[in-house]
């Protein structure tokens, strides 16, 4: 499937409602970050047109000060889990563009601008990445995520403000997942066309639906700069390595079997599944051998 053909390129004007920004945040027991997230969603350099906190009917809601709450839409509602809040969230917002960012991420001032300003250049663009990198106790990580992607992962048609895939990566998709929920932005219509995230998938996997999805239609826009930081903590769903690694090999499972753009791809992502899988055999033979080094006294 691929989104529209070449469009003129279209002057960039941060008040022009084309590039117009809705920024949706679900919320639940978030309060150790909250307020960090939505300071650098406020301090954004192209402001978006607002900033939509979905509260998940958290057991404790979210705290603002006067100043910051004259900023932001807060909506309580009822426990449904992360995605149909998301997707709430998205079905109510103005914007002509949304972006999620969740509860303890961070982003940094420039990266609305630069993801829209690469959508002048290429008006026919549905979705934009952006590079990020971990964070761990507020340092970032020397190393970007991008710079884990194999070689040939994307051919990349280069413009001034990032670069744009013409050509499919589906098949490549189980070997390299190059975005998060917190950095991508897409069109409100696609994003709505689509079916959003998927309600099923509710188990710290649903941004690798979203994005498969997403990634399917061509052209994308990458802009390949570090304009995100994933904050890593222990009470994040992704602290535990382990587990993660075994939700992946359940969710491609999940979206080969369910999703039909991965049907003509379907050898292809099976095979990175595999290698999926001997990752986590590796990590698991790595972490015996740990334990047995600490009961022998070995360092």
């Amino acid at each position: 499937m691929s989104a529209e053909l070449h469009q003129p390129v279209r002057e960039f004007d941060a008040n022009d409602p084309f590039f117009s920004v809705s920024v949706i945040v679900p919320f639940y027991n978030g309060h150790k970050f909250i307020e960090s997230t939505i300071r650098s969603i406020l301090r954004q350099t192209v402001k978006p047109v607002e900033v939509i906190i979905i509260d998940d009917e958290s057991p404790a809601p979210p705290l603002f000060g006067e100043e910051m709450n004259q900023q932001l839409t807060v909506i309580r509602r009822p426990n449904q889990g992360a995605s149909a809040s998301r997707n709430f969230g998205a079905a109510m917002a103005k914007g002509r563009w949304v972006a999620f960012c969740d509860q303890d991420d961070v982003w940094l001032p420039s990266k609305l601008e630069k993801q829209l300003r690469l959508t002048s250049e290429v008006p026919e663009l549905h979705f934009v990445l952006t590079d990020y990198v971990n964070m761990f106790d507020e340092v970032p990580d020397a190393r970007s995520h991008f710079s884990y992607a194999p070689e040939d992962f994307w051919a990349k048609e280069q413009h001034e403000h990032g670069f744009v895939v013409r050509q499919p990566v589906t098949g490549k998709l189980s070997a390299f997942q190059p975005g998060i929920t917190s950095t991508p932005i897409v069109l409100k219509d696609f994003f709505l066309a689509s079916g959003g995230f998927d309600v099923d998938v509710e188990w710290g996997a649903e941004d690798t639906c979203f994005h498969f999805r997403c990634l399917c239609t061509t052209p994308f826009g990458v802009v390949p700069e570090v304009l995100m930081h994933y904050r890593r903590h222990p009470e994040a769903g992704s602290a535990d390595e382990a587990l993660q690694m075994r939700r992946t090999v359940d969710i491609w499972t999940y979206i080969t079997e369910k999703y039909s753009q991965a049907q003509p791809y379907r050898a292809e992502l099976l095979a990175g599944l595999e290698a999926v899988r001997q990752d986590i055999r590796e990590y698991e033979r790595y972490i015996k051998r740990q334990k047995l080094k600490r009961f022998l006294g070995i360092r």
